[in-house]
């Protein structure tokens, strides 16, 4: 409370600043929103999204087994990390808008018939002051759909590797809204990592009879899948 008192204040005081490289006056300068790097063409899994320079899907993709696909703005690096950890880390809800403006062309051609913000524990909900998969999922335009909820506290994900993400995750969302019985929906988060938080909700949402689910995200992180090290995004 005392940190988010000090954000409103200081928001009252100062103008915005660039959250990539500091600079007074815009949330998201021009030169920084240059660049911004999209995840999307040549050089991109297509599964995934993720950075991809080999035939088919990359070895990323290989547990993301209830997804139709992952679909991402920006590649996790550089502005795009910037924006994702201003958000998330230093509360900084003025860059939202821009994020969200990237997500509508990501659902264009998928016939979504759901969305659902991945959701927070109500205890780090209530400590930050709002849900950012949410408030993105609204910004850009859609109606967050209810019956999804985190029902486990679970640990940081930042620093772990992907064996301690999926058992981290493992079995903390339920689904208790209306069925869903041959629908497409999608999951919207601000970063995908190794996949394993919304592979989680998407098990949920297939056991409630999802047809298709689907993983939108502002940015695709993409981690090397061949080494065990911890994972910082």
């Amino acid at each position: 409370m005392i940190r988010r008192a000090a954000n409103a204040a200081l928001d009252l005081l100062y103008p915005p600043r660039c959250a990539g490289c500091g600079k007074f006056d815009l949330p998201l300068c021009a030169h920084c929103a240059d660049l911004l790097s999209e995840a999307a063409g040549q050089g991109r899994c297509p599964f995934c999204t993720a950075a991809w320079d080999g035939d088919g899907n990359c070895p990323r993709c290989f547990h993301l087994h209830e997804l139709e696909g992952v679909r991402a703005a920006f590649e996790m690096a550089g502005t795009a990390r910037n924006l994702v950890h201003a958000l998330k880390y230093r509360y900084y809800r003025a860059v939202a808008p821009l994020m969200a403006a990237a997500l509508p062309p990501l659902a264009d051609d998928l016939g979504i018939d759901r969305y659902y913000p991945v959701p927070l524990h109500r205890s780090r909900e209530k400590r930050r002051g709002f849900n950012q998969s949410a408030l993105l999922l609204t910004l850009a335009g859609w109606q967050p759909a209810p019956g999804l909820r985190r029902v486990r506290k679970t640990e940081r994900q930042v620093g772990q590797r992907l064996g301690e993400r999926r058992a981290n995750v493992a079995g903390a969302f339920e689904y208790d809204g209306p069925r869903l019985d041959g629908l497409t929906v999608a999951l919207v988060d601000d970063v995908v990592t190794t996949g394993a938080t919304v592979m989680e909700c998407a098990r949920s949402l297939q056991d409630a009879g999802a047809r298709t689910v689907w993983a939108l995200a502002f940015a695709r992180a993409s981690y090397s899948p061949q080494t065990d090290e911890p994972i910082d995004d």
